[in-house]
């Protein structure tokens, strides 16, 4: 169990349309979700239905192999922190997993999922929370029981909380130790400023070692409801009677009294622009990273669709930029990324180089940025390549059913089924012209977070100072 983000790799096809695209109508209160030349191409439809007490059910039946997945998701993480419980998802994701009133220990639980078969994990990110697990299909039933009794039910008791403590705070001292932590965390905290908290999964370390019963319980209130979750199933099951089944298990689930969604302040722009340079032990070569405000999905979603054509041309071995950075031996490795967030979005050049070269390779990418404009820099060729990647990684992904499920479910929270349903059609619907006018909209002369990071010893080589514990707190 870790907290992660995904990258925006992870594509889907498809809108909402009536139920009279399926062949045979769904049951009564379910919508049918499919693109008919997704569906000719095999792609696995999906149906979705609000039960009622608010959770939302996705339904992804496929009967290649007899398992089932099942996702709890939730639109929860860091984004749904404040300050004082920052990190605390993560903790009761490590929480999750232990007693809860059905199987009232560590014991029990384990010996539950011994008989049913499980394979179980998680993850925490700053806008999604997923426990999922898979089993055989024969155990569906017992399956949806063994979910709810986790999400609903949990007992969150001291004795566990100071052994799930122990092993968070393993995990933080993990990352911390890695040499790009504070680096990491400087442009963040540039980046979103008083919001910075927001996007940061793993959290103070110094609020984990204070965590109380009392803070999950309220983490439980607030994101863990039936109103901010949906539940997926994929694999072999009766569509027709899966509702039924969900009902059975989950209909006691409860939203609590007065219960709202938490409120999310809109998070805009690069919070304080800089360019620093940082020094840590152990760091080998120089990298050179900067980083711009992107489009956030639930808002500027026109604008994600050229963001990732963009990030994946300048991967393209044939292309200009490759060739300039990576091939004439300027750096060992330069690309661009984009990760597709709901409430916060960013796009971020990077190189790798030697450290001689660290300062010059900086101003040359933010140089190169206006370029991306110009007619010709990218050929139509790279362009339709591009859209290709996408399509492909979207068929690798299709290839197994739980990890699709898991995927709907990361969508689900981040930008929602519809917009996973349409990303392929929009991106074959993006000209190039779109990608240029997204280099000015979004990064020509657009404040950016820049960072030169290498080792002591290489930056006095190179007459470079850090000047980075001025900017902000690193928080640890």
């Amino acid at each position: 169990m870790t907290v992660t983000t995904m990258r925006l790799a992870l594509v889907g096809a498809l809108a909402l349309y009536s139920a009279a695209a399926d062949a045979k109508s769904p049951p009564p209160g379910i919508l049918y979700r499919n693109n008919p030349q997704a569906a000719a191409d095999g792609d696995p439809s999906f149906f979705v239905r609000k039960m009622p007490n608010g959770l939302e059910l996705v339904m992804v039946p496929s009967a290649k192999v007899p398992l089932a997945t099942i996702v709890i998701a939730a639109k929860a993480g860091a984004m749904t922190e404040t300050p004082d419980i920052n990190g605390l998802t993560h903790l009761w994701e490590h929480m999750f997993f232990k007693g809860n009133k059905r199987l009232p220990n560590q014991e029990a639980f384990m010996n539950r999922v011994r008989e049913l078969g499980i394979m179980f994990n998680g993850d925490t990110s700053s806008e999604v929370v997923r426990y999922f697990f898979t089993l055989p299909s024969a155990y569906l039933d017992e399956g949806l029981q063994f979910m709810s009794d986790a999400i609903a039910t949990p007992l969150l008791e001291q004795n566990e909380l100071e052994r799930e403590r122990r092993v968070v705070l393993d995990e933080y001292d993990r990352d911390a130790s890695s040499p790009s932590f504070d680096r990491d965390n400087l442009t963040r905290v540039l980046t979103y400023g008083p919001n910075d908290y927001r996007r940061d999964a793993l959290g103070k370390r110094k609020v984990v070692e204070s965590a109380t019963r009392e803070q999950l319980l309220r983490i439980k209130s607030e994101v863990f409801t039936p109103g901010n979750c949906a539940l997926l199933v994929g694999g072999d099951f009766d569509k027709a009677t899966l509702p039924s089944l969900v009902e059975k298990h989950f209909g006691s689930w409860a939203n609590p009294q007065g219960w709202k969604p938490v409120s999310r302040p809109e998070i805009t722009g690069i919070h304080k622009p800089a360019d620093f340079v940082m020094t840590r032990k152990d760091v080998e070569n120089a990298d050179v990273q900067i980083t711009f405000a992107g489009p956030r999905a639930l808002i500027d979603q026109k604008d994600t669709y050229p963001a990732d054509l963009l990030s994946r041309m300048l991967g393209h071995k044939n292309g200009r930029f490759y060739k300039k950075f990576v091939d004439s031996g300027l750096t060992l490795s330069a690309g661009a990324g984009y990760f597709t967030q709901a409430d916060a979005g960013d796009f971020s050049i990077f190189a790798s180089m030697q450290p001689s070269r660290a300062k010059e390779v900086r101003e040359m990418l933010l140089k190169e940025i206006a370029e991306w404009r110009r007619p010709g820099y990218f050929t139509q060729e790279q362009f339709e390549d591009a859209k290709r990647g996408f399509q492909i990684e979207r068929k690798f992904e299709l290839n197994k059913i739980s990890e699709y499920t898991k995927s709907l479910a990361f969508w689900w929270a981040i930008a929602g089924l519809d917009y996973y349903s349409g990303y392929l059609d929009r991106l074959q619907a993006t000209h190039m012209s779109d990608v240029q006018a997204f280099v000015s909209r979004w990064l020509v002369k657009k404040p950016y977070v820049s960072s030169i990071f290498m080792s002591p010893e290489s930056a006095g080589k190179v007459g470079l100072v850090d000047n980075s514990a001025g900017l902000a707190e690193v928080r640890k």
